[in-house]
């Protein structure tokens, strides 16, 4: 790392410290997410870099990462969209995508939207579930309710 560090120097380089601790309250959470970021075997830190240009570093409750203006800026919604419960394999893949158009020389002055997918959020079941609501007490007819049970045991 000390090797990357010294480009800070540079004019064009730029790097950010990103605190992710605070985004979750769970530690447990926090722990999975994190570990989600970095990837089995640090695959997917990797193909962070490889795709943002630049050079990432989980520590802890902080990321910090070196290079370009528009690959920092990517990285930070990457890494705080993983804290907030979206996986980053959905943006690496929007990266993947919107690189091969950059290299096609037909597509540079197209409309990208159509051909960058949109990941829409899948509903649990338990969200469907409605809560039922409890009957509200009628003093009228509980009263009444109340007054016979008692006659009942009062006779028994």
């Amino acid at each position: 790392f000390v090797t990357n560090a010294s480009k800070i120097f540079q004019d064009d380089v730029y790097c950010e410290v990103i605190k992710i601790g605070g985004v979750v309250r769970n530690k447990d959470r926090f722990v999975r997410r994190r570990q989600r970021l970095i990837g089995p075997n640090e695959s997917t830190l990797k193909a962070m870099e490889v795709l943002t240009r630049c050079h990432i570093v989980v520590a802890g409750q902080t990321v910090a990462c070196l290079g370009d203006w528009k690959g920092i800026k990517r990285v930070r919604k990457i890494v705080l969209d993983c804290m907030n419960n979206i996986h980053p394999i959905y943006s690496l893949k929007t990266l993947m995508i919107e690189r091969e158009l950059a290299r096609n020389e037909q597509m540079k002055n197209k409309d990208w939207q159509p051909y960058i997918p949109h990941f829409k959020k899948i509903r649990s079941q338990t969200d469907d579930v409605k809560v039922k609501k409890k009957k509200s007490f009628d003093h009228a007819n509980g009263l009444k309710g109340a007054a016979k049970r008692l006659s009942k045991k009062l006779k028994d």
